[in-house]
């Protein structure tokens, strides 16, 4: 998508028809450069591996329809030829859902020149609602989940006051997020070690159209690393393990993937789906489009029968049916002729961490995996081990971030079969540091030295209850009082957490800190946070703070100086 021409400084950027086309350009040619990738990702709804694919090829009918009207037209005519494109040409449950997302933007653009911002927003929101009502059982941890949390941390962005730039940094940022999280959203991810393959498309699709408007780089797994700098953005996806390839098929085999479109029909698509019988209960079937025009895709075991019951209600036209049995089978040889080593990166890294908000944060930074644990939550040497494997590199950088697990990290380093280096993060800011300052084109050694000095000027601020009775110093902490730990070291103590903070804060070297960060726990409201910030920037007014979610137990906050 374009911007508006920089002599228009003040207002915020716009989308042009002319910008759009480019913007959906990019994304057809990352889309190409993912497509095997993102076939290897796919497990669901059918372990197929075609779905980076038939999102491409969705893409380039999109495509040949929009290349058609005017290099000027206005937006309007382009997002309508891309959604009526999208629709005539659409592979597979990821393209059919695809083509509403497409056919969802181009609804706010009826009628108009460009969009601003606001009306990205709603174009981005109405493409995640018709998205949703093409599907009969929404499935959360797909294309959908991708689409639905990106347009919501876009408007989010906009309410804050942000310009087309800082939306398009929240839209693509939580599309990544939303991919990530889809790991844990369903069992058959988990089992096979991926990520969702349509949401992964999508993300591309979001990644490339961003960085045609804003001309800066957004990094997609799968192209070469590039030293992170100024501009560049590293996307939380570690190279994908197993796939597609770690499915077993069913008793029967999975069927055929029969889709079609059928023309010149006056029945609406509820009366279509109700027409195709047994077919319609199962999850893949969509039906999507309008009267005169409707895109028909099933998982069936009698595709001819299908056909002749939906052929006395128009014309079939498109007509495609693949043996998706077949098709994974190819996916099984495939992967079993490559080397074990393919596909792993050269590079990755390993944290422990504790906490939804947390764990978030270190994939989103780049991390390839993270190991559950934290204090009273040590993990074990076999559960480091599995980190270690799932991080899907041929050598990886470890941050405990726990001075406690540092014997069983190098117990687990000593143990792989892959290079292990340990960097002795002591705690979460710490280990956070060190995740930005990984550079994924560098050495392993030139990694822990940078992650080494980028740890040095981090303090940590720890809030918790005593566990037992004690003395510091004069005073007497009794058990359950809230206590302050500077780096290992009690500092402060009380019964309400402001007064804990602050004195603590009292406690870091004079003049070596300008950034705080708050991370909150799993019991903590965002208001009390929120009241807690506000308390530090009056006490301390040249401090930048700032506030996350980091999910964890036992600690009320974790705090981050530097």
């Amino acid at each position: 998508m374009a911007v508006a021409d920089a002599a228009d400084a003040d207002p915020p950027l716009e989308l042009t028809g002319p910008g759009l086309r480019k913007g959906l350009d990019r994304a057809l040619e990352r889309l190409w450069e993912q497509r095997d990738h993102i076939n290897e990702l796919n497990v669901f709804p059918v372990p197929d591996g075609d779905t980076g694919t038939n999102m491409h090829l969705t893409m380039e009918a999109a495509e040949n329809e929009f290349s058609r009207v005017p290099e000027d037209a206005p937006i309007s005519e382009v997002a309508s030829a891309a959604a009526h494109g999208s629709l005539m040409g659409a592979r597979g449950n990821s393209g059919v859902i695809l083509s509403q997302v497409l056919r969802g933007w181009s609804v706010p653009a009826r009628d108009r020149e460009k969009l601003d911002p606001a009306g990205l927003c709603e174009a981005l929101a109405e493409g995640s609602r018709v998205a949703y009502l093409a599907v009969k059982r929404p499935v959360e941890g797909t294309i959908l989940s991708v689409a639905r949390e990106s347009a919501q941390a876009a408007q989010k962005a906009l309410d804050q006051g942000g310009d087309l730039s800082e939306l398009l940094d929240a839209l693509v940022a939580e599309a990544w997020a939303a991919v990530e999280r889809s790991r844990d959203q369903m069992q058959v991810l988990r089992q096979a070690g991926v990520v969702d393959a349509g949401g992964f498309g999508l993300a591309v699709i979001l990644s490339a159209i961003a960085e045609q408007i804003t001309d800066r780089p957004f990094a997609i797994p799968g192209a070469a690393p590039e030293a992170a700098g100024e501009g560049k953005r590293r996307t939380p996806i570690a190279a994908m393990p197993r796939g597609a390839a770690a499915v077993d098929a069913p008793e029967g085999g999975f069927g055929y993937c029969t889709e079609f479109a059928l023309v010149g029909s006056e029945l609406v698509a509820s009366d279509i789906r109700a027409k195709l019988g047994d077919e319609a209960a199962d999850d893949s079937a969509l039906v999507v489009g309008e009267p005169g025009l409707l895109h028909v895709h099933v998982h069936t075991k009698e595709p001819w029968e299908v056909l002749t019951r939906t052929a006395q209600m128009g014309r079939i036209e498109r007509l495609k049916v693949e043996d998706m049995t077949a098709q994974h089978h190819e996916v099984q040889e495939r992967a079993l002729a490559q080397p074990a080593s393919q596909g792993r990166a050269p590079l990755g890294v390993v944290a422990v961490a504790h906490g939804k908000g947390f764990e978030e944060l270190l994939l989103g930074l780049g991390a390839a995996a993270v190991v559950e644990g934290g204090q009273s939550l040590n993990p074990s040497t076999e559960q480091l081990l599995e980190g270690i494997e799932q991080a899907h590199a041929n050598a990886v950088l470890l941050l405990p971030d726990n001075p406690n697990l540092e014997l069983g990290a190098d117990q687990a380093a000593k143990l792989s079969e892959r290079e292990v280096a340990v960097v002795s993060s002591h705690n979460l800011p710490q280990g956070i540091a060190a995740v930005l300052a990984f550079d994924p084109g560098a050495s392993l050694e030139v990694n822990r030295s940078r992650m080494e000095r980028a740890m040095e000027g981090v303090h940590a601020i720890e809030i918790t209850n005593a566990v037992r009775e004690s003395k510091i110093g004069e005073r007497r902490v009794p058990e359950g009082a809230l206590i302050g730990v500077l780096d290992g070291e009690v500092v402060s103590t009380g019964s309400d957490i402001q007064p804990v903070v602050l004195e603590a804060l009292e406690r870091l070297p004079e003049d070596a800190v300008e950034v705080v960060t708050l991370y909150r726990g799993a019991d903590v409201e965002e208001a009390a946070s929120e009241e807690l910030e506000r308390a530090i920037r009056e006490r301390f007014p040249g401090l930048e703070v700032e506030q996350h979610e980091g999910g964890q137990a036992l600690y009320q906050f974790i705090i981050s100086a530097e």
